[in-house]
């Protein structure tokens, strides 16, 4: 059995020190306690000796954020530390080296508990109604003011029936929409944001994942949802987005940007100060390249639509008329965020 090594004296002062020599030397000693863990024992037994009052605790006791700041351990054991025993600095880098824990107010349901579950493990608990298929709805508001009691109802009186809704953060969730039969009817997004939005007085994207009736799959399908609404906020894609609207930012996402410069330089180069042109491209293959419906949009004129492609084809010399050509040009147009 391994045993404790005594906290050196630099150890203990940490939390005295300020000023960059402080916050430099609490970076050394929590990545000093995460190299050693392996060598010597679990991290939550090197961060007690800088926190004496840490504890280990459950999902259920983890209430109150006014007292304690809540963590997860990379064993995925809740910890628990005193506001009083950290700094701001401290709290900024135990927040990268661990995963910050939400102390949820709101209580999980029996059935929200085993979606829980089955997404962090893959095990279907027994004596559940599970249902034919599902998917993910994952939500986020820019004000975390309004307590979640309230958003929970207003979200859940979108649906017919009551479905598990679970808080990842004080600003963000998922819904798990489960469909029991064939001819249920599915949530359509239509004018929701706005009615949210207009209600609560703050800014609420959603993202739809794509419905499974693989249940033991439901942890790698909400990974990769998450991934999606990672790209949607980082491409700033308003109000509802689904799996198949993020599927070309993946793609786009990973090019690099040695590989995007030639691109630029080599295509776009002669139009990439032309915005409004670029915009106007972008809604018109957007539209289907149906110059009607983009010109109706755009409160253009049809003539004057027809002549800026015209003009983006001249300049880059690609034919955005056909396939190849739009979707060379609509991805570039992706990655430019416009």
């Amino acid at each position: 059995m391994f045993h404790s090594v005594p906290p050196s004296p630099s150890d203990v002062s940490c939390i005295e020190i300020n000023g960059l020599c402080g916050f430099l030397h609490c970076i050394t000693i929590i990545v000093n306690i995460l190299v050693k863990r392996k060598r010597f024992m679990s991290v939550i037994h090197q961060l007690q000796h800088i926190y004496p009052s840490l504890r280990v605790i459950t999902e259920t006791e983890a209430g109150d954020t006014d007292q304690w700041d809540y963590f997860l351990s990379p064993e995925e054991e809740i910890i628990a530390i005193p506001k009083t025993e950290r700094n701001e600095q401290e709290l900024e880098l135990l927040s990268i080296f661990l995963s910050p824990f939400e102390g949820h107010s709101v209580t999980c349901t029996e059935r929200e508990a085993a979606w829980k579950d089955l997404v962090r493990t893959g095990e279907l608990k027994p004596g559940v109604s599970w249902p034919l298929s599902y998917r993910f709805i994952l939500f986020t508001f820019d004000d975390s003011s309004t307590e979640k009691s309230t958003i929970k109802e207003a979200l859940q009186s979108l649906f017919p029936e009551r479905m598990p809704l679970l808080w990842q953060s004080d600003r963000s969730g998922y819904i798990v929409e489960e469909i029991f039969s064939d001819d249920q009817d599915v949530l359509t997004f239509e004018g929701i944001p706005d009615v949210l939005m207009s209600d609560f007085y703050t800014n609420i994207q959603f993202f739809t994942s794509h419905f499974s009736s693989h249940l033991q799959e439901a942890g790698a399908i909400l990974e990769w949802a998450l991934k999606g609404a990672d790209l949607a906020d980082r491409y700033h894609l308003p109000g509802v987005v689904s799996y198949k609207d993020i599927i070309p930012y993946f793609y786009v996402d990973d090019l690099p940007d040695t590989d995007w410069h030639q691109i630029e330089q080599s295509i776009f180069q002669e139009v990439l100060e032309d915005k409004d042109l670029l915009q106007t491209i972008k809604v018109f293959l957007e539209s289907g390249s149906n110059t009607s419906l983009a010109a109706k949009r755009l409160y253009m004129h049809r003539n004057s639509l027809q002549y800026r492609v015209d003009k983006f084809i001249e300049k880059t010399d690609l034919d955005i008329k056909n396939f190849k050509g739009a979707v060379i040009t609509y991805l570039a147009l992706l990655h430019l965020q416009l």
